[in-house]
């Protein structure tokens, strides 16, 4: 990239977020409040009547000082030997920066710790509305530094990433720019992540460059979510915000974006990976590729979430599951070989 572009990128102004009318902001709240009272409930009866056997349950619960209305859930490899120090893998659930908590990727955990070999830690943060931007940032950095703190855990600090879906992916990117983070993290892995604020969601719909796909999941709660999470005023070009503004020092060495073709957030993504690679052009940006220490992936025929299912349509979540494999599979494979450097410079 050249020095030129370097120093536009470094001089892009701010762009504060507008009050919208009265009419918009009581409908996003009417509208996000009703989602996140129906999500509390479906939780909760969830809980109430389908207890999940031990297999299905981390291994420690734990809260630290620092946040102590925050649950931290920790589930060990089940090849672990006490003694071992293990590679940390971080991970920030999904749920537009307003719904659900870290219970929510509870299976994926448990495989993630059974196929990686890792000490996985689920971490959960505050939700919008009340706890707008950029509490969920700072609860996340906080959180993890407790945890790369705790010397009751057997983490192997030299092996540390972080990964996350959807606003989890985001806040991964985000977090990782403060400290106790920056520096710390080996490896970042996110899902379908949403990395630039600055576009209105019908800016982006109207982008979209697939004509084919089924209705798109964001179509109208993303202006929920902007209403909740953004403030009037705010900037939306904040790294900790839009991390597609982020220098690339202030990021993890290693990163991997796996977007969505069917999303409303794949273009973004697309483009800040494609940008730290150093492609410099936007022809053919969606297809797959590693460079050096970057890799982006586009799961093709797929919609925003698909690694997950909400349900009990056991067809539905096996076919959910068999979608996700050659996903995690690559995944895998790069988290392998990023770990494998990681007692020397990333090439």
């Amino acid at each position: 990239m050249s020095e030129t572009l370097v120093a536009l990128e470094q001089e892009i102004p701010p762009l504060p977020k507008v009050r919208l009318p009265f009419s918009h902001r009581l409908n996003c709240f009417i509208r996000l409040w009703t989602l996140k009272v129906l999500a509390s409930i479906l939780f909760a009866v969830d809980r109430l009547l389908y207890s999940r056997p031990p297999a299905l349950c981390p291994t420690l619960i734990k809260t630290y000082p620092c946040r102590p209305a925050l649950q931290t859930r920790v589930f060990y490899p089940p090849n672990y030997k006490s003694g071992d120090l293990l590679p940390l893998y971080l991970n920030i659930h999904g749920g537009g920066f307003a719904l659900c908590d870290a219970r929510q990727d509870d299976e994926f955990c448990i495989m993630w710790a059974k196929r990686t070999g890792m000490l996985i830690v689920s971490l959960n943060y505050s939700k919008a509305p009340l706890r707008p931007f950029p509490t969920a940032v700072y609860d996340v950095a906080a959180v993890a530094g407790a945890v790369l703190a705790d010397a009751s855990l057997p983490i192997d600090k030299n092996k540390v990433v972080i990964g996350g879906f959807s606003a989890g992916g985001n806040l991964v990117l985000c977090a990782s720019q403060l400290p106790p983070l920056k520096g710390n993290i080996r490896a970042a892995l996110t899902f379908y992540p949403i990395v630039d604020w600055s576009h209105p969601p019908n800016e982006k719909l109207d982008s979209r460059p697939y004509k084919d796909g089924p209705p798109d999941s964001l179509e109208f709660s993303s202006y929920w979510y902007d209403w909740g999470y953004v403030c009037p005023g705010q900037n939306r070009r904040d790294p900790l915000l839009s991390p597609i503004y982020a220098k690339k020092e202030d990021l993890p060495p290693w990163i991997y974006v796996i977007g969505a073709e069917w999303d409303l957030l794949r273009l973004e993504s697309q483009k800040m990976i494609n940008k730290l690679a150093g492609h410099g052009r936007l022809e053919n940006q969606e297809d797959d590729f590693e460079i050096g220490t970057y890799r982006w992936t586009l799961a093709k025929r797929c919609s925003h979430s698909f690694t997950h299912y909400f349900g009990y349509n056991l067809e539905k979540k096996k076919k959910t599951e068999e979608n996700s494999r050659p996903f995690y599979d690559e995944a895998i494979k790069w988290l392998e070989k990023a770990l494998a450097e990681s007692n020397g410079p990333p090439t």
